[in-house]
């Protein structure tokens, strides 16, 4: 799959999209019973989905094992060169367009997104560092982080914030009370989890599928959630850590910092950033311990997840995806005559009846017909890829027969048909340029005739 084509990354997000509403749906209805750390790694799948062109679901047959017991020669019906470079350039033409689109919105989400991360970082870059001799340090040492942890001062912040990936720094806001020790504790334990769970390198990979999936509503709908389960997640381990005793003076606490919170940055963790009835609700009802119903739900909604995730095809925009069209099909799937007969009368209908092509079409069916299921005369869907006005994609299928049954205007020789193979070559590398066919179906095809040319040498 390639990033610049607009298809592969539509199929790509329209994907995910169905996975972004199988975790919205277990969210709505069973998140009291489950951590939230279960949905901020669901989450990460769905990012997994959107971001990474693994292909997925049930791979094309190479062929139904008719043709493997024939000796088949394979030709490809040519259509004037006129036809395909008209349609080539429509297509190409409207391709343009959306890449040209796309890259517009990626460009300006990415202007924008930077924008605020910058402007963000140089207010955070006039902090100081806190006094040595604070008990905050030694708290700081005694929690033994991995990563080098600096814990910093600013005037220009409301609410303490965590940012970098490498080396975290927690940033706290300058009117902080520094008596109320309880209060400074709740917050660095909060901040600590956000730095142990890799949020701000969430939040950077979040940001990420925003800019490049830019037109999916669901896409920003995953980012919302996402953030306020990271926050979530980040309140349960704190009173995990503290005990369930220190619920209300937490809960009194967001609601302090939250109402001085003058904004939030994408790609930083704001204490202040969720919904705070949300998070209040949360924190009063939230269990000590995860019940056996809620390990049983964790277990089940993973793997609910990771079966949406491999059932639906990511970025392997294959001809799977518009099989109720009897004119679209995989490579190496065999048309039926009524298939076959369903797609001679819609070139017909687009081209009138005496058109060469649909002559031409008519004939084949005519053979297709009089072969009656016998394996000497078979037409593979799929190969070449021809757009009308009243079908998107229909083929120019390949057909393949018994040597002695071609009936070409040019002797089928092993120079004609090398010459076959070279224009074959072309098209289909077009076609996988576009998005329309993958590198493995390609090769698939041109497979087939390299062995049909080794029995005409």
């Amino acid at each position: 799959m390639k990033w610049s084509n607009p298809m592969s990354l539509l199929q790509m997000s329209l994907s995910a999209s169905l996975l972004i509403l199988v975790v919205i749906a277990f969210r709505k209805f069973f998140s009291a019973r489950m951590p939230r750390t279960v949905f901020s790694f669901l989450w990460m799948l769905t990012w997994c989905k959107l971001m990474i062109p693994l292909p997925a679901g049930i791979s094309l047959p190479v062929t139904n094992g008719l043709a493997e017991k024939i000796p088949d020669i394979t030709t490809a019906l040519s259509l004037p060169a006129g036809t395909w470079q008209t349609a080539g350039i429509n297509s190409d033409f409207r391709w343009n367009i959306l890449k040209i689109l796309w890259f517009c919105g990626v460009l300006t989400f990415s202007l924008y997104l930077g924008c605020l991360h910058t402007v963000s970082m140089k207010k955070y870059r006039t902090a100081i560092p806190l006094e040595e001799s604070s008990w905050i340090l030694i708290w700081l040492e005694q929690k033994r982080f991995l990563r080098r942890i600096t814990i910093r001062i600013s005037d220009e912040i409301d609410s303490p914030l965590t940012y970098h990936i490498f080396f975290p720094v927690i940033l706290l806001p300058k009117q902080t009370d520094w008596k109320d020790k309880e209060s400074i504790k709740l917050i660095l334990e909060h901040e600590a989890a956000h730095i142990r769970h890799l949020d701000a390198l969430k939040k950077l990979c979040l940001a990420a599928a925003c800019v490049c999936h830019w037109f999916n509503p669901f896409v920003w709908l995953m980012v919302i959630f996402a953030s306020r389960d990271m926050e979530l997640a980040c309140d349960e381990a704190v009173i995990r850590a503290l005990g369930r005793d220190k619920r209300k003076a937490y809960a009194n606490l967001l609601v302090e910092l939250d109402a001085r919170r003058a904004g939030i940055d994408l790609l930083a963790s704001n204490l202040g950033q969720s919904l705070m009835k949300e998070r209040i609700i949360h924190i009063i009802h939230m269990k000590e311990k995860i019940s056996l119903t809620g390990i049983v739900l964790t277990i089940a909604m993973t793997i609910s997840c990771i079966v949406v995730y491999g059932a639906v095809p990511s970025g392997d925009f294959s001809m799977k995806f518009l099989n109720n069209d009897p004119t679209l099909g995989g490579i190496f799937d065999l048309y039926s005559v009524e298939d076959y007969q369903r797609v001679v009368a819609t070139v017909k209908k687009d081209r009138g009846d005496s058109d060469p092509d649909a002559l031409a079409m008519e004939r084949d069916l005519a053979r297709l017909k009089a072969d009656n299921g016998k394996g000497e005369f078979v037409i593979y869907k799929g190969a070449f890829l021809v757009e009308t006005e009243t079908v998107k994609i229909a083929f120019n299928p390949t057909i393949v027969m018994r040597p002695e049954l071609v009936n070409r205007n040019i002797p089928l020789t092993a120079e004609t048909y090398r010459n076959d193979i070279k224009d074959v070559t072309e098209i289909l590398e077009n076609a996988v340029a576009d998005g329309f066919l993958t590198e493995t179906q390609k090769k698939r095809v041109l497979n087939k005739m390299e062995e049909n040319l080794a029995g005409l040498e």
